[in-house]
């Protein structure tokens, strides 16, 4: 998704008490189709601070590289959401190992309607400045879209400046979707000992790996190894959290086989962050979605159905989606894989529901975007894969590999022998899958 913005966004002083905060639009999708600075909600905020510090959070998220620093320039502008009763910013690092989400919830707003869309924000520089130094006020006038930042943004800020949504940034909310999906909770820690953990982490780096166990007095450091202990895999990474934790009232805590993830709940808001399992793996290269890809092949008829039913909603209920396509419920779930890939659905740990995220979807490009698909598809396709003494004979780029897929399936290439399944199946593995699903 590639967009102009025609102004910048800016914190500035209204009449009496209240400070204008608005938020310049890039490219959007609506309801209406594509609309080039959408208006997504023009209202007041309960809690100023909190959504001044939540967003601060989002952004040093945006900007920060925990771990690769040689890595391409990575967008620094999130994206956010309206869902019509809730906005949702969401950003990536720069070294895509981070994901963080900034929810403002229905409670969290005093006034005005949240319409439904999709689109970048900028949080520019001196926005970000100017929102750390936000003065103490009880009204906020919150313009997420042009038509009241035109009327309060002297025509001397007017600039263009390009938005990209790299196709990284894609794969990764997509990937991010996969491993919160797979975790449970783990503690919920109260709001005193949640800040002082929240205070150590290191203020620069990624940090050190550890295992937290829940304790009645918080989190306390164990070896990543000890049964029952969360792996925090780079303490560091969580330092965005610190802008919000003199607001928290808790901090949720996820755990999935190598991912956690770190939920603060604030004053009519929430703001999440989830990890990827080491601080030099960015979440675009995890596979977490290739086996449900491989299902199918015809994706474009069932995500398309879907979406026509989505229907904005701030939370998918596959259920209802099965019911009002007429599609089964493999079908669906099928289709709602596809639309993951597509960066097309997130996932609220704290609802435990998935949520539409509006961007632009393309079968094709989701298959490109995995190319160990790509690769096995091209190999059965060529009639290369096939059965011999029980196992499975697949071409490689410098020999022949051997795939067993007995159990969990294996492959004697050099992937499988590094990551063995922790990143997703091979190519080689897929290919023979789907060979042997099409004998």
């Amino acid at each position: 998704m590639t967009s102009t913005f025609a102004s910048t966004s800016v914190l500035t002083a209204e009449a009496g008490a209240s400070e204008l905060l608005a938020l310049a639009t890039g490219l959007g999708a609506s309801p209406a189709g594509l609309v080039a600075h959408p208006d997504f909600f023009d209202g007041f905020v309960a809690h100023p601070h909190v959504l001044a510090a939540g967003l601060l959070a989002v952004a040093e998220v945006a900007g920060t590289r925990y771990y690769d620093v040689v890595a391409a320039r990575a967008s620094r502008d999130p994206v956010v959401t309206a869902s019509g009763d809730r906005l949702r910013f969401e950003a990536m690092s720069a070294c895509h190992g981070v994901y963080a989400r900034l929810d403002l919830l229905a409670d969290g707003i005093e006034g005005g309607e949240v319409a439904h869309g999709t689109t970048n924000v900028d949080i520019n520089e001196p926005l970000r400045a100017a929102l750390g130094a936000m003065r103490r006020t009880e009204l906020l006038h919150l313009a997420v879209g042009m038509e009241s930042l035109r009327l309060a943004t002297p025509e001397a800020q007017h600039v263009e400046r390009k938005v990209e949504l790299p196709r990284r940034w894609v794969r990764s909310l997509a990937e991010v979707q996969v491993a919160a999906a797979g975790m449970t909770h783990a503690a919920t820690v109260p709001a005193s000992p949640a800040r002082t953990f929240l205070a150590s982490a290191p203020a620069s780096g990624a940090g050190p790996t550890v295992g937290l166990l829940p304790t009645p007095r918080g989190l306390t450091r164990v070896d990543p190894s000890t049964p029952g202990s969360v792996r925090l895999a780079g303490t560091g990474r969580l330092r965005a959290l610190r802008r919000v934790a003199r607001f928290a009232s808790a901090l949720d805590v996820w755990s999935g086989a190598t991912t956690s993830a770190w939920t603060v709940t604030l004053p009519g808001a929430r703001m999440t962050l989830v990890l990827s399992p080491e601080p030099h793996r960015g979440f675009s290269g995890e596979g977490g979605l290739l086996e449900g890809l491989a299902a199918s092949t015809d994706a474009d008829d069932g995500a398309a159905l879907v979406l026509e039913h989505l229907a904005w909603e701030s939370v998918v209920d596959a259920g209802a989606l099965a019911r009002a396509t007429g599609l089964a419920a493999g079908q669906v779930a099928t289709a709602l894989t596809w639309l993951t890939a597509a960066g097309r659905i997130g996932v609220d740990l704290s609802e435990q529901a998935q949520f539409h995220r509006e961007l632009p979807f393309d079968a094709a490009q989701a298959e490109r975007d995995n190319p160990r698909l790509a690769a096995a598809r091209r190999l059965v396709a060529a009639g290369e894969v096939r059965p011999e003494d029980g196992r499975w004979r697949v071409p490689g780029s410098d020999r022949t590999h051997w795939v067993d897929l007995a159990g969990d399936g294996s492959c004697t290439c050099e992937w499988w022998t590094r990551h063995g399944g922790g990143r997703g199946p091979c190519a080689h593995l897929l290919a023979a899958r789907l060979a042997a699903g099409g004998a």
